[in-house]
């Protein structure tokens, strides 16, 4: 094979004089790279050792810096907490605000009647809402939101959401990994169980029978809610029961509960004393009976 001798002197394999880089076109460009790829060696190989000059952390930097995060980390999840409370706490009032809604809806389309809230026991033995109520079933038996697609109220709202609290951990008697589906319970006095009609200050039905609607609450997030009816006993009548919670409100959004009034405001309320999940209990002391005191106010007065 003819050599062809290049500038520098050095003998080529190649029959003919290389193309320019320039104007070559693709083999050109190829033969380009080929001669610029020594000018970045250099620059690799500095850059490397520049990498291996460096001294490493020694243990007690990173014991530092571990403890510098863990500071922060107990400065940031108290506040991240707390603001993850508050917005549940907001969801679930509005949870409650449009519970409220369907409820006034509903009296709207039947003539000022509040709907029913009825329960009792089913013939099984389970102590259910009864069907025609504004919910069905017991929160804490419903493996679907069935009974709640079949309340009263549900076609004002066809949203099944808003009937748990986002910040409700209850879960099912049978299964403890399966949630409820429903947190949330209404009074019994605003049109509840018969029962308790001849008792002052008697179950109302009509809207107008409120006479203060801003001071008497509808719905709640409830400690232990089972059928769709919390009950409480009034205060002043001298009834056995007026120091007991016969349901429990829920405590669960910074130890407080939201409530719905028949106005259709809603509201926060902090306790003083930690609920219980039991039925009928007795107030434990002085906080605790000021807390009971505090919602027995709100029932509707005669």
């Amino acid at each position: 094979m003819k050599s062809v001798i290049a500038v520098s002197g050095q003998d080529t394999p190649w029959p003919r004089t290389p193309p320019s880089p320039i104007n070559a076109g693709s083999a050109g460009r190829r033969v380009g790279v080929v001669f610029r790829a020594p000018r970045f060696g250099p620059l690799r190989l500095r850059r490397n050792a520049g990498l291996e000059d460096r001294v490493a952390f020694t243990l007690i930097e990173l014991l530092v810096v571990i403890a510098i995060i863990a500071i922060l980390a107990g400065l940031l999840l108290p506040a991240l907490a707390k603001a993850k409370s508050k917005a549940q706490s907001t969801s679930c009032q509005n949870h409650l605000k449009q519970l409220q809604l369907s409820w006034l809806m509903y009296l709207h389309d039947h003539n000022d009647q509040l709907v029913p809230n009825k329960d009792g026991d089913d013939g099984t033995g389970k102590w259910v809402s009864l069907p025609g109520s504004w919910v069905e079933g017991n929160a804490q038996l419903d493996v679907s939101t069935t009974n709640i697609q079949k309340g009263t109220l549900f076609p004002y709202n066809r949203n099944v959401t808003i009937y748990r609290c986002p910040a409700d951990r209850s879960t099912l008697i049978a299964d403890a990994k399966v949630p409820t589906t429903r947190s949330y319970m209404l009074d019994v006095w605003v049109n509840g169980t018969e029962e308790f009609d001849p008792y002052p200050p008697h179950i109302q039905r009509k809207y107008v029978a409120l006479k203060n609607p801003a001071m008497v609450f509808t719905f709640l997030d409830s400690g232990n809610c089972d059928s769709g009816c919390f009950y409480i006993s009034p205060f002043g009548y001298g009834y056995p029961a007026e120091s007991f919670w016969l349901n429990n409100p829920g405590d669960w959004h910074n130890r407080g509960a939201n409530f719905a009034f028949a106005d259709g405001h809603v509201e926060h309320h902090a306790w003083r004393y930690p609920k219980r999940t039991l039925y009928g209990v007795p107030v434990v002391d002085p906080a605790d009976l000021a807390d009971l005191r505090w919602l027995q106010a709100r029932v509707p007065q005669e």
